[in-house]
């Protein structure tokens, strides 16, 4: 206590609201220039007020190559710990104004989609009531997000969950092939299995489902002729609804399709496509914010 007390003492008024604002802009943009945008005046204001933080922390929060900046650790950690600071404060004076908390949650398009966004009703409802910011993210984004505390809690795969976030396995989402049946010869969807190539909508990048569905495909001897790449899986079920092309779809998507069209294939190697997923945080943010508990408790009833 006394450390702190020398430190506000020594440092009042320099250690600012704006200031910290500032930090946490610059770091989750970048850089200034992107945080600040294009006019001049106002990047140079940002940058002597980060000068005046570093003078008033006494440490270095970025790394300096020329006119270029970059968070270094200690940059990092400040600005995660005003994030929390501010969410903590909007918290008091939320409850304090009887209006709803606002939780700032992270996960995949199609979870949030297929999963989160239809229990909405449910997930707000209570004494307080909670309200959401949702932001579709990839798993590396959501990650780099929460531990920069740009997001209170995310949703991702099991397997990519750090040692240094605490975290609860909530669901497995299972994954299924959806085809227009107008690539079919007869109703016996099994022929996918035969070799004829299949027109096929794959999901866009290099990453962990896109690498697992080539792998699975070349198992199971699916023919799989690529004609669509897209960047969600909700154009990929646009795809298939259009009948340009076959997909692998979260199984709660696939089954909203009209059994007469289309045909779901199933198969004991589709097994390696289906993601077991947990909802994760850092004990930071828990222990500031009693609105991320309560949140926490709700996603867990909901999703499991």
């Amino acid at each position: 206590m006394q450390s702190y007390m020398a430190f506000k003492s020594a440092n009042q008024g320099r250690v600012s609201i704006d200031r910290l604002n500032t930090l946490c802009a610059v770091v989750e943009a970048g850089t200034i220039a992107t945080a600040a945008g294009p006019d001049l005046n106002r990047q140079s204001q940002f940058s002597r007020q980060l000068k005046l933080l570093e003078a008033a922390l006494g440490v270095s929060l970025f790394e300096r190559s020329g006119k270029t900046l970059k968070a270094n650790e200690t940059g990092r950690r400040v600005a995660r710990a005003a994030h929390i600071f501010f969410g903590a404060l909007d918290d008091v004076m939320d409850v304090a104004e009887a209006k709803a908390e606002t939780i700032r949650l992270g996960a995949g398009e199609a979870m949030l989609r297929w999963f989160v966004m239809p229990h909405l009703p449910e997930l707000m409802a209570g004494d307080p009531p909670l309200r959401f910011e949702v932001r579709s993210l990839t798993t590396e984004s959501a990650l780099r997000e929460l531990l920069g505390g740009s997001v209170d809690l995310i949703i991702v795969r099991t397997d990519s969950v750090p040692d240094e976030v605490q975290s609860e396995a909530i669901k497995t989402v299972q994954y299924i092939l959806a085809v227009p049946r107008t690539f079919l010869r007869s109703r016996e969807a099994a022929e996918v299995f035969e070799g004829r190539a299949l027109p096929f909508a794959e999901l866009a990048g290099d990453g962990h489902f896109a690498k697992t569905v080539q792998t699975t495909a070349t198992k199971l001897g699916l023919n799989l002729r690529p004609v669509l790449k897209a960047q969600t899986f909700s154009l990929l079920v646009s795809a298939v609804e259009s009948g340009t092309a076959a997909a692998f779809l979260p199984e709660v998507a696939a089954r909203s399709l009209p059994e007469q069209n289309f045909a779901l294939v199933s198969a004991e190697g589709m097994g390696a496509l289906h993601r077991r997923l947990s909802l994760a945080w850092t004990s930071q943010v828990l222990e500031s914010r009693p609105a991320v508990r309560r949140a926490i408790t709700r996603l867990r009833r909901v999703l499991a």
